[in-house]
């Protein structure tokens, strides 16, 4: 299957200069004499698909809760579509238009797949605190319908989550994420822990998620990373090292080097 065209929807300001869905400028994070992100620099467009890929301990995890506002930077500046987010809390920047899904699985194993697209969806609404059972005609309701049917799950609305794949779960984490309709969705590691056979149906879902949304995602397997992404960055020591697109990640030296096993 051949690679989407890459495609953005560009915010500009003035005449040239288009401003970043994300902006990282020196950011760096410690943990104590632990230096986990080292002066971290690089944009990601609207609409661009960018994966971190590096071994583990390379600072990916991280960088990605710095940017969501799990662990602030304790240094340096992130900005969302120009809005400086240095400092807001993980709620603030999720209103803001960040949506995110974890490397645990955070889901409601003793809901059905609607309830907990449902959750999802009301979570982010004034009235979220309700404990009033939705009308038939609920549109947040509505809206979990919708979600299920992009993550194609819609025929398993009723199935109990406990009982679902891997894969399905995977699938459904994702579609929570986009309860909120965010402008950046943020994936961690979607594909641990999927079997072969699960791969290429959240590689084709994440190859068709719309251009309007951009998509930053870890993932350690380059099956799924390098044919999803636009740029790919690879991190090392919570440094980076390189980026380039996917197709000169895999013969780059210092990516062998560090993240193959081979040598320069």
């Amino acid at each position: 299957m051949g690679r989407a065209p890459l495609v953005f929807e560009w915010i500009r300001v003035g005449k040239n200069r288009v401003v970043p869905a994300i902006s990282l400028a020196g950011v760096s994070r410690r943990f104590g004499a632990l230096q986990a992100v080292r002066d971290v620099t690089f944009d990601v467009q609207p609409g661009e698909r960018r994966a971190v890929l590096g071994p583990n301990g390379a600072g990916k995890t991280t960088l990605f809760n710095t940017i969501c506002g799990d662990f602030p930077p304790t240094a340096g500046s992130i900005r969302l579509f120009g809005t400086d987010i240095t400092h807001l809390k993980p709620h603030e920047r999720t209103r803001l238009g960040i949506g995110r899904t974890y490397q645990t699985s955070l889901l409601f194993n003793g809901l059905s797949v609607l309830d907990n697209l449902f959750v999802a969806v009301r979570g982010l609404r004034p009235n979220r605190f309700s404990f009033l059972r939705p009308s038939r005609g609920d549109d947040g309701m509505a809206k979990a319908r919708e979600l299920a049917e992009r993550m194609r799950l819609s025929h398993l609305l009723d199935a109990e989550v406990v009982n679902l794949s891997h894969g399905q779960r995977r699938q459904l984490e994702v579609g929570m994420a986009m309860a909120g309709d965010p402008r950046v969705l943020m994936l961690d590691e979607p594909a641990a822990g999927l079997s072969p056979g699960d791969r290429p149906e959240l590689l084709k879902l994440l190859r068709e998620l719309p251009r309007t949304l951009t998509l930053i995602l870890i993932e350690h397997d380059m099956d799924i990373a390098l044919p999803a992404a636009d740029i790919v960055t690879v991190m090392k020591d919570g440094e980076v090292v390189v980026q380039a697109p996917p197709d000169r990640i895999e013969d780059d030296p210092v990516v062998q080097a560090i993240y193959l096993g081979g040598g320069h």
